[in-house]
């Protein structure tokens, strides 16, 4: 199925758990500091049609993190960016991930906490 955006919405249940774990796993990196907060912003957005997570009020946080975001090169995308551009960008790269961290912190708690609850629909069997 093809939603509004023109994303390819899954009905199938195992990609869409697939789609959750990945946005609760994220979540967890950014909070234990293993991943970036603005690129996990950018995983979590990214997958949250997969997920059918798109109308989530701790998901569109990150929609607007990586919104706010989307010309800092970060990842592998920094490859393709002279170092002096780099070094230039380097304060503002630095100011986004602290105020990402500070405006998603409760957003990725709230995921982690609601993690059981969001690996199945009301009406999924419960295991």
């Amino acid at each position: 199925m093809i939603c509004s955006t023109g994303v390819a919405v899954s009905w199938n249940q195992s990609e869409v758990i697939a789609a959750r774990q990945i946005i609760v796993e994220t979540a967890k990196g950014i909070l234990s500091g293993s991943v970036s907060p603005v690129e996990g912003a950018r995983t979590i957005a990214r997958h949250r049609f997969k997920a059918r997570l798109e109308d989530d009020f701790d998901i569109l946080l990150f929609v607007g993190i990586d919104s706010e975001t989307e010309s800092l090169p970060l990842g592998r995308e920094r490859a393709h960016w002279m170092a002096r551009a780099l070094a230039d960008l380097q304060g503002k790269i630095d100011k986004s991930q602290a105020w990402a961290l500070t405006v998603a912190s409760t957003h990725c708690q709230s995921l982690v906490t609601r993690s059981e609850s969001l690996m199945r629909w009301p009406d999924w069997p419960k295991a």
